[in-house]
């Protein structure tokens, strides 16, 4: 995991550098505040070393998953045409759960997440207010979980959790000039879908 983090911070100051060198003498940012459903935690196994270590044969599984989305900062400059945008993305996320082991419940599980991720994003219509784009995210989730205390489980638990994070943004809109919202629909820590405010700085 100490490699995933160590290539995202290679691969951050390369764009950066890159970026920067291309376009030295332009200045234009974008802030945007953004809300995702259906973030990756709700669809990947839930195990854990935490989990692995309470219930060693790993006979447990997960049920009434609720969360409170994806929330999002998100900070980007443009180039001069405006057909591209990069930058840091900061966001964090929680969710509750109960836990079964072999058929009995175990505790109520909750979990909650930091990211911070390197964005590019692509713009293929740049029209009045209509922006339509594309675009990926590569990153690091840091997470906290916690295992309540129950009969079968007699005292709580807690553990960490480190993930390498990655969104794919197949196809985004942004509808406005300065101050605008958006929308996007892809794959990974923003969730499937992803809604927004950006405003946009001279």
């Amino acid at each position: 995991m100490k490699r995933v983090f160590f290539l995202f911070i290679i691969f951050s100051v390369s764009l950066a550098g890159e970026l920067k060198a291309q376009f030295p003498s332009y200045s234009k940012h974008d802030i945007s505040a953004s809300y995702g459903l259906f973030g990756p935690d709700q669809f990947m196994k839930v195990e854990s070393a935490m989990l692995n270590k309470q219930f060693d044969d790993k006979r447990y599984v997960r049920d009434n998953f609720s969360g409170i989305g994806n929330i999002f900062l998100t900070y980007r400059r443009l180039n001069r045409a405006e057909t591209m945008l990069w930058g840091v993305s900061l966001g964090y996320g929680a969710n509750k759960s109960k836990i079964y082991y072999v058929g009995q419940y175990s505790g109520e599980l909750t979990r909650t997440f930091y990211t911070l991720a390197a964005e590019l994003e692509l713009r293929y219509v740049n029209k009045g207010i209509i922006q339509v784009y594309s675009g990926v995210g590569l990153g690091f989730t840091f997470g906290q979980e916690t295992l309540s205390a129950t009969a079968a489980h007699p005292s709580e638990s807690s553990g960490n959790l480190y993930r390498p994070a990655f969104q794919l943004n197949v196809a985004g809109i942004r509808i406005g000039n300065k101050i605008a919202g958006f929308a996007e629909f892809g794959y990974g820590y923003k969730g499937l879908i992803n809604i927004g405010l950006s405003v946009q700085l001279f």
